[in-house]
C-alpha cells in the first residue's frame, strides 16, 4: 500500500508558470499592441456563402453563419440557454470523500478568480462563472474543442481564464499519444510554445483518430447553401412572375398623327422621333409601383401581363421543407426547438427532453475542462486530491411544476439521511445544490425518521396495496391467507 501511495502521489510542476500568462487571445496584435482594435462594420448580413464558401474554410465559414444564419443562431441560443444550468464545485481527497473545507477554500479562490480585487489597475474585464462557462460552450459548438489559459498575477495566484480559439492550435505528436500545443500568432514566427501545465483543452465530440476537432455544425454548411439558392431563385421568380406586372402599347398611329409636319418628310427624323417618345414612354413607366394610379393619353395603353392569375409559380413547398429537415439533422436539434415543431404534443415532449439531453452533452466538456483548472488550483497549494465540477441537469418544466416531485424526493433522501445511506453533505448537495452549512446539526445514521422501511413479512398480504383491496371484496379470506389450511 505504500509503494501504490507513492505512484497515487500529485507531483506539482518543476517550474513556476509565467506571470500574465504566455498565450494569445483572438483579438491580440503583438504588432499593433498600443493601437485600437479594429471594429466590425456590421455587414455580415450582405456576406454571399456561394462566394465565401469558395474561398474561405468551415471554422471561418460558421463563425460568420453563427451570426447571420438564422437557423445556426437559433440552434446555438437554445443549446446556451438551455446548458446554462448552476455549476457544482467539490473537492474529495484521495479516498473520494467530500472535504468541506477545501471545497470552502476553492469556492473562495474562484471567487477571487471572477471578481475584480485589486483595483488599482483600472478597469478589468473579469466574467463570472457562469460567463466564463458560457464562452467555454461558445467554443465548443464553434470549434468543437474549448481552450483556455490559467493566468496567474505577480503573487502567482490565479488571476484570469484566457481563452483560446482552438483554430490557431498547432499539434505535435512527439511520440505516440503524447501531443504538444503550439499557437501560430501573428507576427511571431515560431508561435508560443503551449507546453505548459496552465494550458487546459477540452474536445467535444472529437474523432479520436485525429487530434484537430470539428464543430459538430459543419455537416449543415452544404444544406445552408442550398436553402439559400433556392430562397434567391424564389425572389428572382416572384420578381419575374410573381407580381402584376405593367404591359405598355404605345400606338403608333397616334403618334404618327401628333409628329411635327418638318419630320414627316424625313425618315430619319422621323424614326428619331419616335425613338424618342418611346424612350420618355419607357422611362415614365419603368418607376411605377404596381399600387400607384397610371395617368395616360389614348395613345398609351397600358394592362397587365399576368392580370389573370399573377401568383402562378412552381411550389417549392416540398424543397423547402426537405431542406429544413437537412439543415435541422445538420445543426443537431430538434424542429420544436427552432420554430418548426408541426407535429402533436407527444413529439414535442420528446423533442425537448431530446434537446435537454443534448445541453446536458454539451456541459460535459466544460465540466471536464473546469475540473481539471479547479484540480491545477488544489495541487497548487499541495494539496492531496482532486476538484470534482459537475453541471446541474437541463429542466425545461418550471421550478413550481417540479414542486411535487421535489417533495417526494425530499420524503426519499430523508429517510435515506435517517437510514445512514447518505451522507448530510450528499443531501444537502442533492436537495439544495450546496454543501450542508456550519449550523445544520449532522442527521445521517440517526433514525430521526423512523424505521420507515422496515416490512414485516407475516403480514404481508396483497390487500397492502390499493389494487389488491380493489379485487378483493370484502370480507374474503383466500386473500388474507399466508399458507394453506390442512
Amino acid at each position: 500500500m505504500a509503494s501504490l501511495g507513492q505512484l497515487l502521489q500529485i507531483i506539482s510542476p518543476k517550474k513556476s508558470s509565467k506571470k500574465g500568462g504566455i498565450s494569445a487571445t483572438a483579438t491580440f496584435n503583438p504588432q499593433a499592441a498600443d493601437r485600437v482594435l479594429t471594429a466590425p462594420l456590421y455587414q455580415e448580413h450582405l456576406t454571399d456563402i456561394f462566394t465565401s464558401r469558395q474561398s474561405d474554410d468551415s471554422r471561418t465559414l460558421l463563425k460568420g453563419l453563427f451570426k447571420t444564419d438564422p437557423d445556426v443562431s437559433a440552434a446555438v441560443f437554445s443549446y446556451l440557454t438551455m446548458a446554462n444550468t448552476e455549476p457544482l464545485i467539490l473537492v474529495r481527497d484521495m479516498d473520494g470523500q467530500i472535504d468541506r473545507d477545501q471545497t470552502k477554500l476553492l469556492v473562495q479562490q474562484i471567487k477571487f478568480l471572477t471578481v475584480p480585487t485589486d483595483y488599482t489597475l483600472g478597469f478589468q474585464l473579469k466574467k463570472d462563472l457562469k460567463t466564463i462557462a458560457e464562452e467555454f460552450r461558445f467554443m465548443a459548438l464553434l470549434r468543437g474543442a474549448i481552450g483556455t489559459e490559467l493566468v496567474l498575477n505577480d503573487k502567482l495566484a490565479p488571476s484570469e481564464l484566457r481563452v483560446v480559439d482552438m483554430q490557431s492550435i498547432e499539434w505535435y505528436e512527439k511520440k505516440p499519444g503524447l501531443f504538444k500545443p503550439r499557437q501560430k500568432v501573428q507576427g511571431v514566427q515560431d508561435g508560443i510554445d503551449l507546453d505548459i501545465p496552465t494550458f487546459f483543452v477540452s474536445f467535444f465530440r472529437r474523432d479520436p483518430t485525429e487530434i484537430y476537432s470539428y464543430s459538430t455544425f459543419v455537416s449543415s454548411i452544404n444544406t445552408i447553401a442550398a436553402r439559400q439558392q433556392v430562397i434567391n431563385d424564389l425572389y428572382r421568380i416572384m420578381q419575374k412572375t410573381g407580381y402584376p406586372r405593367l404591359d405598355i402599347t404605345v400606338v403608333e398611329e397616334v403618334l404618327l398623327k401628333n409628329m411635327p409636319a418638318n419630320i414627316k418628310n424625313d425618315q430619319e427624323k422621323q424614326k428619331a422621333w419616335m425613338q424618342a417618345r418611346f424612350n420618355e414612354v419607357s422611362s415614365l413607366f419603368s418607376s411605377v409601383r404596381a399600387d400607384q394610379a397610371v395617368i395616360h393619353w389614348d395613345s398609351i395603353e397600358p394592362k397587365i401581363i399576368n392580370e389573370k392569375n399573377p401568383g402562378v409559380g412552381i411550389d417549392i413547398t416540398s424543397v423547402i421543407e426537405t431542406l429544413n429537415a437537412q439543415n435541422q439533422a445538420g445543426l443537431k436539434t430538434m424542429a420544436t426547438v427552432i420554430g418548426r415543431g408541426a407535429s402533436g404534443v407527444n413529439t414535442s415532449s420528446v423533442e425537448a427532453r431530446i434537446a435537454a439531453m443534448n445541453a446536458d452533452e454539451l456541459n460535459e466538456p466544460v465540466a471536464e475542462l473546469l475540473t481539471n483548472i479547479c484540480s491545477f488550483i488544489l495541487h497548487q497549494s499541495g494539496y492531496q486530491g482532486f476538484a470534482e465540477v459537475t453541471f446541474v441537469k437541463a429542466e425545461l418544466r418550471p421550478d413550481l411544476e417540479l414542486e411535487p416531485q421535489l417533495t417526494l424526493r425530499a420524503s426519499r433522501l430523508r429517510q435515506d439521511l435517517s437510514d445512514g445511506l447518505i451522507t448530510d453533505d450528499e443531501y444537502h448537495l442533492l436537495m439544495y445544490r450546496r454543501l450542508r452549512p456550519d449550523a445544520s446539526p449532522e442527521l445521517s445514521g440517526t433514525k430521526f425518521a423512523g424505521d420507515q422501511g422496515a416490512i414485516d413479512a407475516s403480514k404481508a398480504t396483497p390487500n397492502s396495496d390499493p389494487l389488491g383491496r380493489s379485487l378483493t371484496s370484502e370480507g374474503a379470506k383466500a386473500a388474507k391467507s399466508n399458507g394453506v389450511k390442512k
